[in-house]
């Protein structure tokens, strides 16, 4: 579901209807944009279902991030506020997701926002690489990231092998990685965070979707690995959904040096607010 934002109090429709709802909070959308967010929608959809049950998102204007509206309304699945506007300057942070609020229930992700630096778009736009980023960053709004999995104790190791722990990623990365002989599943061990780190590590993974990095020829496959984690953070997940991967080490002759990067792409302004279920009555 797209729309605009606003604060009148709405009520979903009877029965599940799709795991996101998007608003852009920043206009223009250019058209391009528009149709990854679509797609990643769509693809994000049909990998990952869970019912959250209903809840109230009641918070005032720019509670969570500068742009974010006012809100009093009951949802059941995430709310992902999408905006371009300048960040950085270009060259350097392409995008960053944030997450605001989280179910009481199920300490997964039920509002957060996902904004795309304005002025590195038209590079995205020129070498293929917007619906990549896109994809990406809605899979941190939708869980990958150690606000989410760490409460859970899905995550260990210090700063120099930081890992994710999930039984289903660990058995889908020795499927796809099985010349790999360190612990498992390894995430970024470069950025001095260890296992609050919220991508794979790029000299494992290669160009898998939600490395921290983009390189030349990156085609940022969604592995069933990803979706094995989130299958161990708590969604129900359709494995079918996954791209063609495998994990395929970058050394020797097969070593490609990152273009850019998407370090820091996660962030949290203030700790994610706990949302408890709500009582819709019928009417």
């Amino acid at each position: 579901m797209f729309g605009c934002g606003g604060d009148a109090v709405t009520t979903p429709p009877s029965g599940f209807d799709g795991q996101i709802e998007v608003r852009y909070v920043s206009s223009p959308i250019p058209p391009e944009l528009d149709a990854a967010v679509k797609f990643a929608v769509d693809k994000w959809t049909r990998a990952l279902y869970k019912n959250l049950g209903d809840f109230r998102l009641q918070s005032p204007a720019a509670q969570c991030f500068s742009h974010e509206p006012k809100l009093n309304e009951v949802h059941h699945n995430l709310l992902l506020f999408v905006s371009v506007l300048p960040d950085d300057g270009p060259g350097n942070e392409l995008a960053y997701t944030d997450v605001c609020q989280i179910s009481g229930r199920d300490q997964l992700p039920v509002l957060g926002q996902i904004l795309i630096d304005s002025e590195d778009l038209p590079r995205l736009l020129a070498d293929g690489r917007l619906q990549g980023v896109v994809m990406h960053e809605m899979g941190h709004a939708l869980g990958f990231n150690p606000k989410t999995y760490t409460p859970k104790n899905l995550s260990a190791g210090g700063s120099n092998d930081p890992v994710f722990t999930g039984a289903k990623a660990r058995a889908e990365f020795a499927l796809h990685g099985a010349w790999y002989t360190g612990a498992t599943v390894p995430l970024e061990d470069l950025s001095g965070v260890g296992p609050r780190d919220p991508h794979w590590r790029y000299r494992v993974f290669g160009d898998e979707l939600m490395v921290g990095a983009i390189a030349v020829g990156a085609k940022s496959p969604l592995s069933t690995i990803t979706l094995g984690l989130f299958q161990d953070i708590g969604y129900d997940v359709d494995f079918s959904v996954a791209d063609p991967y495998e994990v395929v080490p970058l050394f020797g002759g097969n070593r490609v040096v990152p273009e850019q990067t998407l370090k820091n792409d996660f962030r949290i302004t203030k700790p994610p607010e706990v949302v408890s279920p709500v009582v819709i009555e019928a009417r």
